[in-house]
């Protein structure tokens, strides 16, 4: 007894100590360090070793599995997974368990009047040790509180497939930057022999000049300009060089790759057609509207507000609680130092019932701006749709004179070159057409890229999702091959059909 009760002394004179010595505690060099390398160290998922140069879909599926945006969301949708279980429970009845000891330095002695004489009595009497352990479980079940955890279970429902939608829209977002991504490093890959052996005929070509500069075998003039002409040939090759490391860095990062790590990538000789797509207008957009995650996430948001207005006004009704206990009582002076209770009561705010027009009025505004919400998104979707079909068509028109100029400036490289062997150009002029030349199939490569960014947005727009729903139990392997299935339909103009409409009849 004395030792809890120095304990409890003790507490409570430390208590105010600690509440005036808490103060903003500053992250440190040391600790700052550890987290950053923990976090790098975690960063790096390990994946499988690159041994064989990779195609489109391959690269797809190692984004799937390994794409640290992709690994939250999925992370996001067990959190929410696992507050549905845990809302399931939160409609069970309550079995609670209680313990107590109490102690007091003197008996709790009393005394007593009659009455209605109201005669006092002159001696004391206690009923109760001075010492003393209480028990009880109790199991009680309100069905004011089990209709509101219903309807919170509901609502937790809701948010879950919320989080599953962002999943998905996120998922499209990412293999849509990745094929834009890929397409840019499988041209730098394409172009890098080239341009590497371009500066160094540029290069060349410099001390060339500057040699005959010296030597004064050019006027000075002349040799200026020629410089000048190299030195700018020289920095729009250096810009393009810069231009593709960055296309190669990009999809590293959406495959989870260090920076420094070699990748290879696997492209035909020529470049695969454009999708062409003949169906109505009317089709893309009933496809876009029906794959929405934000049309689905604002009909789940208007369920959320409705079991929130349902909550609203189910806490208006009166509680009925019922209850079971075992108890035990350590007393001495008790015939009966353990029994059991069992009874129900009701309880009702009567001040509550004022607020139910209230409620009511809210309840129908939630259920409103629910509705104009999604319509406003329903709008969004078809703009967008409808700007991602322009502008892919747009850009396909654009890929095809990029082509056309690519070949134009390739043959005026070659006579050129020609001429140069010749004798009948100049060095500088050869070099500067091959650079021309470089340019034009960059932009070329640039002009596919984006018609297969715009490409990808357009299939973002039709909110189209090419995973399986299997797809977290396939491996590599298996998972390239069925985004392959899938997207090698699409690329071939066969996208999914319409769901077909329900006539009411019975199916045999």
């Amino acid at each position: 007894m004395r030792v809890l009760v120095r304990m409890a002394v003790a507490a409570f004179l430390a208590a105010p100590l600690m509440a005036c010595s808490t103060s903003p505690e500053i992250l440190d060099f040391l600790q700052l360090k550890k987290i950053v390398s923990e976090d790098r160290g975690a960063t790096v998922v390990e994946q499988p070793p690159i041994t064989e140069p990779l195609t489109l879909h391959e690269v797809m599926a190692r984004v799937v599995a390994y794409n640290l945006d992709n690994r939250t969301r999925m992370m996001e949708e067990a959190l929410a997974g696992s507050q549905v279980e845990l809302a399931r429970y939160e409609m069970l009845p309550v079995l609670a368990a209680q313990a107590g000891f109490t102690s007091r330095d003197n008996h709790p002695a009393s005394t007593d009047s009659s009455f209605p004489s109201h005669a006092r009595s002159t001696s004391y009497t206690y009923s109760q040790d001075r010492d003393r352990f209480t028990a009880d479980v109790r199991l009680s079940w309100n069905i004011l509180d089990f209709g509101v955890s219903y309807f919170q279970a509901k609502q937790t429902a809701d948010r879950f497939l919320i989080s599953q939608g962002n999943r998905k829209k996120l998922m499209i977002r990412v293999l849509q930057q990745t094929r834009t991504a890929y397409w840019r490093a499988a041209a730098a890959q394409r172009l890098r022999p080239e341009l590497t052996e371009m500066l160094r005929d540029t290069h060349a070509a410099l001390a060339d000049v500057e040699r005959a500069q010296s030597e004064q075998l050019r006027p000075p003039l002349a040799s200026l300009q020629l410089r000048r002409a190299l030195l700018e040939i020289l920095g729009q090759l250096e810009a393009l060089d810069r231009q593709l490391s960055m296309s190669e860095l990009d999809l590293k990062q959406l495959m989870n790759l260090p920076p420094t790590a070699t990748l290879r990538l696997k492209t035909p000789e020529d470049l695969p057609a454009l999708p062409k797509f003949d169906r109505p207008t009317d089709d893309f957009e009933l496809i876009a509207l029906i794959n929405s995650t934000d049309i689905t996430e604002q009909v789940y948001q208007k369920r959320i507000e409705r079991n929130e207005s349902r909550k609203a006004l189910a806490r208006l009704l009166p509680g009925i609680e019922m209850f079971t206990s075992y108890n035990y009582d350590s007393n001495s002076y008790l015939f009966y130092d353990h029994w059991r209770e069992a009874g129900a009561k009701a309880t009702w705010n009567l001040m509550r019932i004022l607020s139910a027009p209230s409620n009511l009025e809210v309840a129908d505004a939630r259920e409103n701006v629910a509705d104009m919400r999604r319509r406003a998104v329903n709008m969004a979707v078809l703009s967008r749709l409808h700007i991602a079909w322009w502008r892919y068509q747009d850009l396909t028109d654009q890929y095809d004179r990029a082509r056309q100029m690519d070949a134009l400036e390739r043959e005026i490289a070659i006579l050129s070159e020609a001429q140069q062997e010749a004798d009948t150009g100049s060095k500088v002029e050869q070099v500067r057409a091959q650079a021309t030349a470089l340019r034009a199939r960059l932009r070329f490569f640039e002009a596919y890229a984006n018609a297969q960014d715009a490409y990808g947005t357009f299939l973002v727009g039709l909110g189209l999702d090419p995973l399986p729903p299997e797809w977290r139990k396939l491996n590599l392997a298996d998972l390239s091959a069925a985004l392959d299935a899938v997207l090698s339909e699409w690329e071939a103009g066969r996208l999914p059909p319409l769901p077909a409409e329900d006539d009411g009849t019975e199916t045999p």
